[in-house]
């Protein structure tokens, strides 16, 4: 696994939960909260993509990405669209969830995605 994406992720967990309190403490939108779970996960989903696809960019040839990268991509992008979904569905029916909730949601929307590449294959 790569170490430094698992840090990365533990620390921006913690940060995006201090953000999440911060924001608390200014009446934020529930749209804030998902938003800082995802940017809680993002860079460590990201560091950890790059090194999945760093050998395919060295290469001189054209070289198609692992399948790894490319089902880890779709993976994150289906999670966050079907969490902006609920989002907004729960916006309309007007059901409240709590701020821990809502960025709870943003951050499982990138863990699957952010495994996908941990993994080894």
């Amino acid at each position: 696994m790569n170490n430094v994406a698992l840090i990365v992720g533990v620390v921006g967990i913690i940060a995006s939960s201090a953000a999440v309190f911060y924001l608390n403490l200014k009446g934020a939108e529930a749209r804030h909260y998902w938003l800082v779970g995802l940017a809680g996960l993002f860079p460590a989903w990201l560091i950890a993509f790059l090194t999945v696809i760093q050998p395919a960019s060295q290469s001189a040839v054209d070289v198609p990405l692992p399948p790894r990268a490319l089902f880890s991509s779709a993976i994150g992008l289906i999670g966050i669209i079907a969490t902006d979904y609920l989002l907004r569905r729960a916006q309309q029916s007007g059901r409240e969830l709590s701020p821990f909730a809502w960025w709870v949601i943003g951050w499982l929307a990138l863990v699957p995605a952010w495994l996908i590449v941990l993994g080894r294959s």
